[in-house]
């Protein structure tokens, strides 16, 4: 029975990264723009492990970074990933309203971890914000899952996985945890309200049981 929802934050809970936001990062330390691109991303998984950004920033550049520069790009990168898919958000409501426990799971930096971590809204609709960069573990790797399951304290086959790249959604899978292969807020949505969050009779029945009588049960 699904009652735990992990969650992806970049391009489900957030719009994906809009080009002109490529555009001013590039232009503040003038790299032509796909460029800057191509270095942004083959950088990108030692900063979403917890690298400092010092360092990212200066091997995507290829000079030391310091000063205005460096909090220019600091600043222009956060605000590329919060722009809020509202709709994404009204539905991981409704599904917590109906008893949904959610859980984000985000690869993300420090940077970008501290601003989402910051927000009343997030904080009040999930149980557990969990970023790669804090757990030094990054998607898809499998034992971020584990730990996941493990800090949420939830069984994967009580858990639906919720996120765009089909590579994450895979390595999910091996763990024996159910997915949902974002698309749009629609779709998911409409996945979402197909689901009873709440306990069964039976789940009901042992939760209301004595300690005394659930331990001479379970011998």
């Amino acid at each position: 029975m699904t009652k735990h929802l992990l969650v992806d934050f970049g391009e489900v809970i957030s719009e994906a990264q809009p080009a002109a936001a490529v555009i001013g990062m590039a232009a503040v330390v003038d790299i032509p723009t796909e460029e800057f691109r191509e270095r942004y991303w083959a950088a990108r998984q030692p900063y979403d492990a917890g690298q400092p950004a010092h360092e990212y920033w200066e091997r995507v550049v290829g000079r030391p970074m310091r000063g205005t520069e460096l909090v220019e790009l600091r600043r222009l990168d956060i605000e590329s990933w919060t722009h809020l898919n509202f709709a994404t958000i009204t539905a991981l409501r409704d599904a917590s309203r109906r008893g949904a426990q959610l859980t984000l799971l985000s690869n993300a930096p420090h940077d970008l971890a501290q601003e989402v971590g910051r927000s009343a809204a997030f904080t009040e609709l999930f149980s557990l914000l969990l970023f790669s960069a804090e757990l030094r573990l990054v998607k898809p790797s499998l034992e971020i899952f584990d730990v996941a399951l493990a800090l949420s304290e939830q069984a994967p086959e009580d858990t639906l996985f919720i996120d765009d790249r089909a590579e994450n959604l895979r390595a999910a899978e091996v763990r024996g945890i159910n997915t949902h292969h974002f698309t749009t807020p629609a779709v998911l949505d409409a996945a979402l309200r197909e689901i009873n969050f709440l306990p069964t009779r039976e789940e009901r029945r042992l939760r209301r049981r004595p300690a005394s009588a659930l331990r001479a049960w379970s011998r």
